[in-house]
């Protein structure tokens, strides 16, 4: 387990880089997480700084700019991309499961460094080391930065298409028991699908695409209210390594580490 280690451990590092850095560190992680808040300020993050300029150009879905001026919460995500293949020898998406962690306190300008780097530690991880034990090993740490998970349903709306819309579930570690008295939990989740997509800028047979996400509305009222809009950049890996595939062949999994950017919600304004 020695390689899960190390990956957790660079998230302690933060710590030293703040001071390194000259950052004022953040108040006691338990006080904060019970406020529902990034661990440290996000509110002069400007995504426009971090996105290329030519990111949408060309683009049949383009990425939707920002309903706010900043973000709500800045999250990192570990895990795998997972695929199935079909009869027809194509991939299909089920999604996947990442664990999710608390990166405000990265600056802007490092974080798509700090992300490839910490993909690079996850790939380095054995074979048999799984998203599940991120998780696993995140949630018995109880550590402050370590957020909650996101997964894949079926879509909510026709559970027989075979489509899965994504759930950002922030309500099962650093939350859980500060939410244990609070009565609207769906500020803690959120179901969403894609209201833009483009190819990542870098290597992006090998980078999933970046997307810009609203949450999925059923009986006109929203699955989850943790935020209004959702922006998935920095993307390492999560890609298949070919487009074809053997459709009695097992399915795919790919180690991928990302950012999200949440805008708006429950929590912009409590």
């Amino acid at each position: 387990m020695q390689p899960l280690s190390k990956l957790l451990s660079a998230f302690a590092l933060l710590g030293l880089a703040l001071a390194a850095l000259a950052v004022p560190s953040p108040a006691g992680p338990r006080t904060l997480q019970k406020r529902f808040g990034p661990l440290c300020d996000l509110s002069h993050d400007n995504i426009s700084t971090v996105i290329p300029a030519s990111i949408n150009d060309g683009q049949a879905r383009p990425l939707l700019p920002p309903i706010a001026d900043s973000p709500t919460f800045v999250v990192l995500g570990v895990g795998y991309a997972n695929y199935t293949c079909l009869p027809n020898g194509t991939w299909l998406s089920l999604g996947g499961l990442l664990e999710l962690f608390d990166i405000s306190c990265v600056p802007i300008d490092a974080r798509a460094t700090f992300t490839a780097d910490v993909q690079q530690a996850w790939l380095g991880a054995p074979a048999n080391l799984t998203a599940q034990d991120i998780v696993d090993t995140a949630g018995l740490a109880d550590a402050p930065f370590a957020l909650g998970q996101l997964y894949w349903v079926p879509d909510p709306l026709d559970p027989s298409d075979g489509t899965y819309n994504p759930v950002w579930d922030f309500g099962s570690t650093a939350w859980h028991d500060a939410l244990a008295g609070f009565a609207d939990h769906d500020a803690a989740y959120l179901t969403g699908f894609r209201t833009g997509l483009v190819p990542a800028p870098v290597d992006p047979a090998v980078n999933i695409e970046w997307v810009t996400l609203a949450p999925l509305e059923k009986d006109g009222k929203p699955l989850g209210t943790f935020a209004d809009q959702v922006f998935r950049i920095f993307c390492n890996g999560g890609a298949t390594t070919s487009d074809t595939c053997d459709p009695n062949g097992p399915d795919f999994l790919s180690k991928t580490a990302l950012n999200f950017w949440y805008y708006g919600g429950y929590w912009a304004t409590h």
